[in-house]
């Protein structure tokens, strides 16, 4: 892996598509809100390091890995 991370604040309302661990491509959806027809989109192509949910904003924390 290289020393690129993108770190994503994700809405909570919905379930997540992706949990730690996973690789993602460019592009790919990570969560879906059905109520706005919005997605969260994965920014890079990588693995899921950590996923983390905060109380205080409802939201997911996610942290993606770049590949090399």
């Amino acid at each position: 892996m290289s020393g690129k991370q993108a770190i994503l604040r994700v809405d909570a309302t919905y379930d997540l598509t992706v949990k730690t661990g996973d690789a993602v491509r460019q592009g790919e959806r990570l969560s879906h809100d059905p109520s706005k027809g919005t997605a969260s989109i994965a920014p890079m192509t990588g693995v899921i390091r950590s996923i983390r949910f905060d109380p205080d904003h409802h939201e997911f924390v996610i942290v993606i890995a770049g590949a090399q």
